[in-house]
């Protein structure tokens, strides 16, 4: 591949009915850093293509053929085929219960349809930087979400799972580095640093970065104690001044 086309976004659009699929991968195809791969609103045809054609990001309605969230159910199986699978959820409102379930089942990032359209190439980009976008309203909603229910406890018999080594990666995801800051720190590839976060994810039952930061926060004892400093706040404030974008397991 030329170094001209080997810095393009892939992404594969699937929106809640073909049109609308359509004519959302061609908006996003006049950004010039973004290749769009293909795009459907069949869910057996979207697992069939993505289990033959590399990509970078999925761009998926939470809302297929007027179910709800036939999305999102589609996100969680396919997350169990390709575990790095890096998605979008485009949602037709930001209820509360509907952004939490998004994010349960998986998604990267969430995208409200009432959202600036220009946003959107952004959203597609940080995510595949390995970013978690979402708007400060939405991210309390997953906050208040986690803090309404049982606290997770982190079982010792989970903790003496983890490697020396993976509980330095855990204190560094905890202080809110990135992949790059904890390869430089642990003197480390970035690569090898994807891995064990991976890994981290697999024995701590915990499904992205996010989660795994509230809930190492949230507990306040662990049998093998983690001495880590407060999370640091690796936010940034883009443009609009809302959306947050937390660094993710492949920054």
């Amino acid at each position: 591949m030329s170094n001209s086309l080997s810095h393009l976004t892939r992404i594969f659009v699937a929106d809640s009915n073909l049109l609308s699929s359509q004519l959302l991968a061609e908006a996003l195809a006049r950004d010039s850093d973004i290749k769009i791969v293909g795009f459907s609103s069949d869910p057996l045809e979207i697992v069939r293509i993505l289990g033959s054609c590399p990509l970078d990001v999925l761009l998926i309605s939470a809302r297929l053929h007027e179910e709800p969230e036939r999305g999102l159910s589609l996100v969680q199986h396919l997350r169990m085929q390709h575990s790095g699978l890096k998605a979008v959820a485009l949602l037709d409102s930001c209820k509360p219960e509907l952004v939490v379930q998004a994010f349960r089942s998986g998604v990267c990032g969430v995208f409200c349809r009432k959202t600036d359209i220009s946003l959107l190439s952004k959203c597609v980009a940080a995510v595949h930087r390995g970013e978690v976008w979402a708007n400060s309203e939405e991210l309390n909603f997953v906050l208040a979400a986690l803090a309404s229910t049982e606290p997770y406890k982190f079982e010792s018999k989970k903790l003496a799972l983890l490697t020396r080594r993976e509980e330095a990666v855990v204190k560094s995801l905890v202080e809110g580095l990135t992949n790059r800051e904890i390869a430089q720190t642990l003197s480390i590839s970035q690569h090898t640093v994807k891995n064990y976060i991976f890994k981290i994810f697999d024995k701590l039952g915990v499904s992205n970065r996010v989660e795994l930061v509230i809930q190492v926060l949230s507990e306040p004892t662990h049998a093998r104690s983690l001495p880590v400093r407060p999370y640091q706040g690796k936010t940034t404030i883009i443009e609009d001044r809302s959306t947050i974008r937390l660094s993710s397991t492949t920054q």
